[in-house]
């Protein structure tokens, strides 16, 4: 068995198996966007834009800026054909927090950033420690500061007194990958994982707690699928909104799969009709007026046989039961997150944010005022790893390590 679970890796290492690699991104495909009062955060595979939404101004942290490095150079250990692939996005007041496909965590303060690589420590699967490391697609944080992280088959929690705990999902099965996670009044953790073909499509975790499925695959009362539940936000009244899909009737005569807006209250869900069954809500936010905005999943496209977990649009706001469809006439490529902000609608897409206000689409920048050149900086140092690929904290012993993608004696 583990001979075929190293074959399985070293495919993907070769393939490039990585579900959030599909489709292919380019360095202006926007995989997040966050904000605050004075900024926008918009993470491409390739590093972070940061645009200051009064004056325009834009910090740049990429491989160019001296930044994300290390992205890559575990990049070349593990997965040498592979795109980087920035995934996971989280703003704090005073630290910006970015997750790699390849398991490293990056937290930048004050323009100096600093690393940890997160690997893969399933119980029964073994051999995969200190093999492959955990794929981060979401970062969150509860009310005292404790960082969650979550990949492919489990959750790492980082205390702030630094110690860490990984959490591996009940019945793991390979490819069961989180999608998002999301916090709750009440601290609670919900995590939306997507090919969870144990039943692991929704979970709960509170700090210091066990991981609870909420999906039973064994309950066909549920109106959602167990294996699959993707876009996820809590709204103004604390309620848990996601999407998925179910096998229903939709009329007299004709039953069939249908994608779905789930709303939970803790106790029941009410379920809305979205679409085809394809068309799963991929990323969710709740507006000021308590409206859900979100992008359904794209088609399967036959003539191209390129199977997709992204959208194509239109932007859809669920408004107290109805839902309204925007189009655009922007070439946008696939489009792979939401962002509201005041009366405006962030779209990440392929070819860069797509803004949606009073009634219309625009590129970001395209209105605003003051945009300058972008300014850099490259305070970041160079990180040394041990030969497995680990961070080296404080002064090297003697020996020899990785620092710039090459091996090094100290």
């Amino acid at each position: 068995m583990k001979y075929l679970i190293l074959l399985f890796l070293w495919l993907c290492a070769v393939t490039d198996i990585q579900a959030r690699l599909y489709p292919v991104a380019t360095i202006h495909s926007v995989k997040c966007i966050e904000h605050n009062d004075t900024s926008i955060y918009v993470l491409r595979p390739n590093g972070l834009k940061v645009v200051n939404k009064l004056t325009g101004k834009i910090t740049v942290y990429d491989m160019s800026t001296g930044y994300f490095e290390d992205q890559w150079r575990i990049k070349d250990m593990t997965r040498p054909n592979a795109w980087v692939g920035l995934n996971a996005l989280a703003i704090r007041p005073d630290t910006i927090w970015v997750g790699s496909n390849d398991g490293v965590l990056t937290s930048i303060t004050d323009g100096r950033a600093d690393t940890t690589v997160h690997y893969v420590n399933h119980d029964e699967n073994k051999v995969n420690d200190l093999i492959w490391p955990i794929g981060i697609n979401s970062i969150v944080f509860d009310s005292n500061g404790t960082i969650v992280i979550g990949g492919d088959n489990c959750i790492s929690v980082i205390y702030r007194s630094g110690e860490e705990q990984t959490l591996v999902f009940p019945s793991c099965d390979f490819g069961n990958e989180i999608w998002q996670m999301v916090v709750d009044h009440h601290d609670d953790i919900w995590i939306a994982s997507t090919l969870a073909l144990y039943g692991n499509g929704l979970m709960k975790y509170h700090i210091g707690g066990t991981l609870e499925t909420i999906s039973d695959k064994n309950d066909k009362s549920m109106p959602y699928d167990y294996s699959k539940v993707k876009g996820m936000v809590i709204d103004n009244d604390g309620n848990l909104w996601f999407g998925s899909y179910h096998y229903d009737s939709i009329n007299a005569e004709k039953s069939e799969w249908r994608a779905k807006l789930l709303k939970y209250d803790g106790n029941n869900y009410t379920s809305y009709d979205v679409g085809p069954d394809v068309t799963i809500p991929i990323s969710l936010k709740c507006d000021g007026q308590g409206r859900i905005w979100f992008l359904p999943t794209a088609s399967f496209n036959y003539s191209t046989s390129v199977g997709v977990e992204y959208s194509k649009g239109p932007l859809c706001c669920f408004d107290h039961g109805v839902i309204t469809r925007y189009e655009w006439n922007q070439e946008t490529g696939f489009c792979y997150c939401v962002d509201v902000d005041g009366d405006s609608i962030y779209i990440g897409t392929d070819n860069g944010v797509l803004v949606f206000s009073d009634g219309s689409f625009h590129w970001l920048n395209d209105t605003e005022a003051g945009v300058s050149e972008p300014t850099v900086n490259k305070s970041m140092p160079s990180q040394i790893f041990d030969l497995q690929g680990r961070p080296i904290q404080g002064l090297p012993k003697h020996g020899v390590y990785i620092q710039n993608g090459k091996k090094v004696m100290r």
